[in-house]
């Protein structure tokens, strides 16, 4: 891919990039990798092919990500805007969590999990379509299996 293009994004704090970027047991694709602070994805978006470079920019209460967008066209303005919307939507950046974390942080169950995991978000870089497939497909699966994975 010719072209690199940048962006800069910032998720509502608190912002966890790891826990967030990688889910192990989600079913992973040969399409992507992960180590901490970065995560590789192609992501196909209005029929072009993308490559993207995830990296974390910031910190849990002050997040910022950076996205380098490898690309063989020129993307426009309109292009990257929905680009934006969408990668925001896919990984929650908008989520307000401060509910959540008043009612839940200072439960003796829940508060030691909270503040391991505080920051991450729910999220899914696939469509809706191949997370609806994989909900259909693990109605199937045994509870045996599903402890497996």
């Amino acid at each position: 891919m010719k072209h690199i293009t940048t962006l800069q994004l910032i998720p509502s704090a608190p912002f966890d990039f790891d826990s967030t970027f990688h889910k192990p047991d989600h079913f992973t694709t040969g399409d992507n990798a992960w180590e901490p602070g970065t995560r590789w994805q192609t992501f196909p978006w209005q029929q072009i092919p993308l490559g993207l470079v995830i990296k974390n920019a910031g910190t849990v209460d002050q997040p910022a990500v950076q996205i380098d967008i490898h690309h063989d066209t020129p993307l426009d303005e309109a292009f990257l805007s929905s680009f934006t919307a969408e990668f925001r939507y896919r990984y929650n950046f908008d989520l307000d969590l401060s509910g959540f974390y008043a009612a839940f942080a200072v439960d003796p169950v829940l508060g030691p999990v909270i503040t391991r995991w505080r920051g991450m978000r729910p999220g899914h870089p696939s469509s809706l379509y191949e997370y609806l497939i994989i909900g259909i497909v693990l109605q199937n699966a045994t509870v045996r299996r599903s402890i497996q994975m």
